[in-house]
């Protein structure tokens, strides 16, 4: 009955967010149409409807001024997860937070999200309450620009990679349209976030590639070759791109705590896309050693704009 429901629920849902608008980076980008057979398979059967124990999430947002409407909607994306998504699964309580958590937040939380804009390079003091965050093994999840921080050098010591604003001797980072689709990892093949996803994945939204950090010291799932710099007037075409894989998606053990980032996060409608909410959801839970489970409804929960 659980898993007929959900299906139900899963179909429902879905026609009503393919009849919405959206905008994107570039104006010919469009949000992918999802089955929703398919999205029943990769979601899977509901059996374990609530967390092993109390949960606490944190969610980091900002205002954005450098973008329009339909691009890095860091107040909406929290709203809606902070106050509409996350309080339907039982014994989550979510929080907001403005640009940096509080010492209290820091220390109640299980999991903090990070999707925003930095107003300034942390402090030491921050990094001490991160680094102490991870040590008692809480999970950090890092969404699109929220990768940029500083130098990037600090941050990419506790989440693997980040945005890398100067030279350091090999450039930049860089952004433009992500090509689509994006490919899977022999890691990501046998990653739990991953599971019953085609080797092959079609998501729509931006790239950064050269970012900082030691690729030994991460689990990259999902890579892309890179190109061309910055707008473009349709998909790039294979001669455009540059052959290499950068990560798109990756995990990384911190001791005991986990790390979930992505450089996708840039279109609106990506939070709206189920295949996004599924990998993402999936990475909360998984940063929190919790089922995925509880959180499966999320998928198709609210997706209108």
């Amino acid at each position: 009955m659980v898993g007929t429901t959900l299906r139900m629920h899963l179909i429902a849902a879905l026609i009503l967010s393919t009849s919405q608008p959206a905008s994107s980076q570039h104006p010919w980008q469009k949000p992918p149409v999802r089955r929703p057979t398919d999205i029943a398979r990769i979601v899977g059967e509901l059996v374990q409807r609530q967390p092993s124990r109390d949960l606490n999430i944190v969610w980091v947002w900002g205002v954005d001024k450098n973008h329009g409407r339909g691009a890095h909607e860091y107040g909406w994306v929290m709203d809606r997860f902070v106050n509409t998504l996350l309080p339907e699964v039982p014994r989550v309580t979510a929080t907001a937070a403005m640009y940096f958590p509080t010492t209290a937040q820091w220390e109640k939380a299980d999991l903090v999200v990070f999707y925003y804009q930095q107003r300034e390079p942390w402090r030491p003091q921050q990094y001490e309450l991160v680094d102490a965050f991870q040590k008692r093994g809480g999970g950090l999840v890092f969404l699109h620009l929220a990768l940029l921080e500083g130098s990037g050098e600090a941050l990419a010591k506790r989440i693997g990679h980040s945005y890398g604003v100067r030279d350091t001797g090999r450039g930049a980072t860089r952004w433009g349209v992500l090509p689509t689709p994006i490919q899977q990892t022999d890691a990501g093949t046998k990653s739990p976030l991953l599971e019953g996803f085609p080797r092959n994945v079609d998501l729509v939204d931006e790239l950064y590639w050269n970012l900082r950090g030691d690729p030994t010291d991460t689990i990259p799932i999902l890579t892309s070759p890179a190109g061309p710099l910055h707008a473009s007037s349709g998909p790039p075409k294979r001669a455009e791109l540059d052959g290499q894989t950068w990560p798109v998606m990756w995990t990384k053990v911190a001791g005991p705590g986990k790390v979930f980032a992505t450089v996708l996060g840039h279109n609106y409608f990506t939070f709206n896309d189920p295949y996004f909410r599924i990998i993402l959801l999936r990475a909360m839970a998984w940063a929190m050693n919790e089922s995925f489970d509880p959180f499966k409804p999320l998928v198709t929960l609210h997706l209108e704009r």
